[in-house]
């Protein structure tokens, strides 16, 4: 008996030492975790149509495939879902859909996927409507909400849109990269069962989402490539707690970084972290309809009175970089670093040039949206006007829709916060809403260049016109620029191509994890 129990005891052991070096080589040959993790505030819709954030924008791109999508070293549009967009004259354009496009059902993805789409956004009056009816401005698109239909939209075949904009836009084939212009299958569109389809939506892109919570997205590489290649996109609106969780090596992309933590990046995470320029500027509009605003030189003595650095360091926590042109870094081409020389802090001369004009005297009023989180920063530029140039300022805050109406019947007294975004990678994009801002500024000459610019044969042709309407409006500064947004991103060691643009942010698709 005691043999019998010896010897089961040398079998064990002799078990084990040999299990042991194989479990090890397991061990070291089993392949790495094969999911990418991705921290960000939770989207609020994942509906196309109705996108309004950077993380509803960051997914979209890769659960679905635009008509045209961004190169992201040039901002320029490049066919994607569409095999070839023309036309003749700028106003009428013929898409042209690549053959065998399939959503993640199987279902096919036709023009009739896009032009119904682009009814229900209108239809619906989500947040993509305006594209249509304001930038693009496709004929009978304002009606589409009343009437169910588009006038400017048709379908000859299943492969093919015909589009009829009201005037001549040459950056509209730019502007189908934006989430408002993506396809939705047929089931949803006869259905209308938004609810169900925005908690786990079909795209017909390189990702499907597998499941959707409160905590997190997950998206299952769909068609071709790898089917174990896993997104998790984690529900973190707490950028200190996205960075920490990146550094400690439990989340392979932080999509936010904390202020505290701005000047530490390059010694936490070496080559892993990049600044991705916004397309969206922050403007101080100037009421023209107030005599004492009137003037130009009066809005250039409050300009270089502004410290912008002070605020976006300060106040802003390095999550913005001061403006140096009306027309945001992230528009490339476009952008002109140094184009705003009053955009340069000079106190001194701020108050020379308001001498010059003959001073300002009474109170003088910014105005803010209550909502807006404008706040602490409209704080700190009132301080700022208040040293240098010897001013009465005062803040008033209104909701948004009063400060709208307040605009609109002219009561607004004082400068006013303005944001702005381009809709499209073009510089004419950035500046065409400073005409329609409700500053009441109107100059014909500017008006032309604009007009110009998106109506000239090609984008590219409209740069240097967009140019010349920059440098007049430079020199009137109706709207005084202030700063440009940026996004942060870290990234852990185990992974691989994070790339990025103005207009999508961080592509999820090209993220992979390295050996």
């Amino acid at each position: 008996m005691k043999n019998t129990t010896r010897t089961a005891a040398l079998i064990t052991a002799a078990v084990v030492v040999l299990v042991a070096p194989v479990a090890a080589v397991q061990a070291w040959t089993r392949p790495r975790d094969p999911r990418v993790s991705v921290g960000a505030p939770p989207p609020a819709t994942l509906i196309p149509g109705d996108v309004r954030d950077a993380t509803g924008r960051m997914i979209a791109g890769a659960v679905w495939t635009g008509l045209v999508t961004y190169d992201p070293r040039t901002g320029t549009a490049v066919n994607a879902a569409a095999e070839s967009i023309t036309s003749a004259d700028r106003r009428v354009w013929t898409v042209r859909l690549r053959a065998g496009g399939r959503f993640h059902d199987g279902s096919p993805v036709t023009a009739k996927s896009f032009a119904g789409a682009w009814t229900a956004v209108l239809r619906e009056r989500w947040q993509g409507a305006r594209l249509f009816t304001e930038v693009a401005r496709v004929k009978g698109a304002g009606r589409a909400a009343r009437t169910g239909r588009v006038d400017g939209l048709e379908v000859p075949d299943d492969r093919t849109l015909r589009i009829t904009l009201d005037r001549p836009l040459s950056g509209f084939p730019s502007l189908l990269g934006d989430p408002a212009f993506l396809p939705l299958p047929d089931a949803v569109l006869r259905s209308r069962d938004w609810r169900s389809y925005g908690r786990l939506p079909m795209g017909n892109g390189p990702y499907r989402v597998r499941t959707h919570d409160r905590r997190e997205i997950t998206l299952a590489r769909a068609g071709a490539g790898p089917k174990d290649r896993t997104i998790v996109v984690k529900a973190m609106p707490d950028a200190a707690r996205q960075y920490a969780a990146a550094r400690a090596g439990d989340l392979d992309v932080a999509t936010e970084v904390p202020p505290g933590r701005h000047g530490s990046m390059d010694a936490d995470f070496r080559a892993r972290h990049v600044v991705v320029p916004r397309r969206a500027m922050t403007y101080l509009g100037c009421p023209q309809w107030e005599k004492r605003f009137s003037s130009a030189t009066v809005r250039q003595a409050l300009s270089m009175a502004i410290d912008r650095s002070a605020v976006t360091e300060g106040v802003l926590g390095h999550q913005a970089s001061p403006a140096d042109s009306l027309i945001p870094p992230g528009i490339v081409p476009g952008h002109r670093q140094g184009q705003c020389r009053m955009c340069l802090h000079d106190p001194a001369a701020a108050a020379a040039a308001l001498a010059d004009a003959g001073g300002l005297s009474g109170p003088v009023t910014l105005w803010y949206d209550t909502g807006s989180g404008d706040g602490s920063w409209v704080t700190a530029v009132a301080e700022q006007l208040r040293a240098a140039l010897r001013l009465d300022v005062r803040l008033k805050s209104l909701p948004a829709s009063d400060l709208r109406q307040a605009l609109a019947d002219k009561a607004v007294d004082g400068p006013f916060v303005l944001h702005s975004a381009a809709d499209y990678p073009s510089p004419v994009a950035a500046l065409a809403p400073l005409l329609n801002a409700p500053t009441g500024y109107r100059d014909s000459d500017v008006r032309d260049l604009i007009d110009q610019a998106e109506g000239s044969a090609a984008p590219e042709d409209g740069v240097i016109t967009a140019r010349l309407a920059e440098n007049s409006l430079l020199r009137d500064l109706p709207a005084i620029p202030l700063w440009s947004g940026h996004d942060h991103l870290v990234w852990s060691e185990r992974v691989r191509g994070v790339t990025t643009d103005a207009f999508g942010g961080l592509r999820l698709d090209r993220l992979t994890v390295g050996e």
